[in-house]
């Protein structure tokens, strides 16, 4: 009975060990749900200023254009603001891809579990 107790207690060791290490990752993937929640708000709460205020900047720009020129050069300059707001929304646009585009969620949780089973001696 005394070698079963040895073992016993190792096994609740080790069982504890790995309680502690899954705790500890799911706590880094609860930290990285909030952050990525608060990324993607951000970014929508952005997107969604910029374009009211482009558009109301743009729907001013264009009345304000219509009033105050003549008839026969107000076409052109209709036609150049409708370029440029063309050129601004697809540079906008451009934008905002890039700065969407970053590292997949959760990979330095993914990491960290390839670094545990390093650890362990398996093939990460």
């Amino acid at each position: 009975m005394s070698e079963k107790e040895p073992i016993i207690a190792r096994s609740r060791s080790l069982l504890g060990e790995l309680l502690r290490i899954a705790q500890t990752r799911l706590e880094m993937l609860a930290i990285e749900l909030e952050q990525e929640k608060l990324r993607i708000t951000r970014a929508l709460r952005l997107a969604l200023i910029t374009a009211v205020c482009g558009w109301l900047a743009g729907f001013t720009l264009v009345l304000w254009v219509a009033l105050s020129l003549r008839p026969n050069v107000r076409f052109i300059v209709l036609g150049a603001l409708f370029v440029l707001f063309v050129l601004a929304g697809l540079t906008s646009w451009i934008v905002l891809r890039r700065a969407l585009s970053r590292n997949p969620p959760f990979s330095r949780l993914i990491g960290q579990l390839r670094l545990d089973r390093a650890s362990l001696g398996q093939e990460p």
